[in-house]
């Protein structure tokens, strides 16, 4: 679910060591090094950029960077180096959050990237690429590939796609973290009477109940599906009108990894309201059941389509049915028309489809999802 992406990332900014320790990172430094071996690689460039698309070189480092800028980790068989876009002022926090001894800040990575690769004669090497194509600015790609004309590129992003898919035990322990505050936000919301109903008030009122539980990033959508035309959108100028239904869309991120969920209220006066929604829960449930482990995950999409279909419900297209998430808020796996691939125990993902309502306008339940070999775990129920 498309939300808007800050334009400071202004919350909590840690590295908790007993919860992701080093060990952690060695382990996945280790698998590529492997990967670069049996590939022939003599370095891997692994880029970043802002806060929706950070998850490549935070993979490997843990750093996340507070501007919308990018980052890049330079991985050879016997160095490592992390690169981000800002001041030298910011090293020293820089270097409280990562593992990497060599952190270089700079004000264009693209440049940096070849003087490192001049410094360790690698201007004729073989290079694999991961999330540089997909996200580096047009200007500094083209640098790169002007500037290394002697070098082989190979695309290695298919290397952190099947390694980021399938979470570790301590990853989805950090996805578990982050929806206990999506639970206690929502909690919050439903047990407070509200002065106002101002929709930035009322999305400020969110982010200071998330932060104060510890979280980095905080994403909300607001929508008033009895409303003509309604949609999912970040807060407006206007209150929330008493007497309405209300749909709110969060997602928020707690060291590093992200959980989302959807729910429905009613508006009365200054409170929200759970409306009864025992029939949707009940038919939510049903649609859940239809990501089993070990399934293709094609066939778990059409087979939601068809339980939706056999329920006569009418399925609002246009939020979709849900996605992977993790250390991006989007990632695989994709229950969309291009669903690939075979659920697998490990993997984290959001289904939250929204249908419409006689009474509401319409109804979304979503939440965030663990994929286990007994089943499905419902972290945000």
């Amino acid at each position: 679910m498309h939300t808007m992406q800050p334009t400071l990332r202004n919350g909590r900014n840690i590295w908790d060591r007993i919860n992701m320790p080093m060990e952690e990172f060695q382990g996945r430094i280790d698998i590529l090094k492997e990967k670069m071996t049996e590939h022939q690689l003599d370095i891997l460039l692994c880029y970043g950029y802002a806060f929706n698309n950070y998850g490549n070189p935070c993979y490997l480092s843990n750093y996340v960077i507070r501007l919308p800028r990018g980052t890049l980790v330079a991985l050879t068989p016997d160095d490592v180096v992390l690169f981000f876009e800002g001041a030298s002022r910011g090293l020293p926090s820089a270097k409280r959050l990562t593992w990497i001894k060599d952190v270089r800040p700079c004000p264009d990575i693209s440049k940096a990237c070849v003087g490192y690769l001049e410094e360790k004669s690698l201007t004729e090497s073989r290079i694999g690429l991961a999330g540089v194509d997909e996200w580096m600015p047009y200007d500094q790609r083209q640098f790169l590939t002007n500037a290394l004309k002697e070098c082989t590129f190979v695309n290695c992003q298919p290397f952190f796609r099947d390694m980021r898919i399938i979470k570790s035990a301590r990853e989805l322990d950090q996805i578990r973290r982050a929806s206990r505050i999506v639970n206690a936000v929502f909690e919050k919301l439903t047990s407070s009477a509200f002065p106002t109903l101002l929709e930035r008030e009322f999305e400020a009122t969110i982010i200071k109940e998330a932060r104060l539980e510890g979280a980095e990033d905080v994403r909300i959508l607001f929508g008033l599906p009895r409303q003509q035309n309604w949609a999912l959108r970040p807060a407006g100028e206007g209150s929330l009108p008493a007497g309405e239904s209300l749909v709110i869309f969060l997602a928020l991120v707690y060291e590093r990894y992200w959980s989302a969920a959807a729910r429905t209220f009613q508006i009365e006066g200054h409170a929200l309201k759970m409306p009864e929604l025992e029939r949707w829960q009940a038919f939510y449930n049903e649609l859940a059941d239809c990501l089993q482990p070990g399934k293709d995950i094609a066939a778990c999409r059409q087979d939601i389509l068809a339980r939706i279909q056999k329920h006569h419900t009418d399925f609002i297209s246009d939020f979709g049915l849900g996605q992977g998430i993790g250390l991006s808020p989007e990632e695989g796996p994709w229950l969309n028309a291009t669903a690939d691939g075979i659920l697998e125990s490990g993997m984290c993902l959001t289904l939250h489809p929204c249908m419409q309502d006689a009474n509401l306008g319409a109804v979304m339940i979503g939440n965030t999802l663990a994929v286990s070999q007994n089943g499905l775990e419902v972290l945000t129920a």
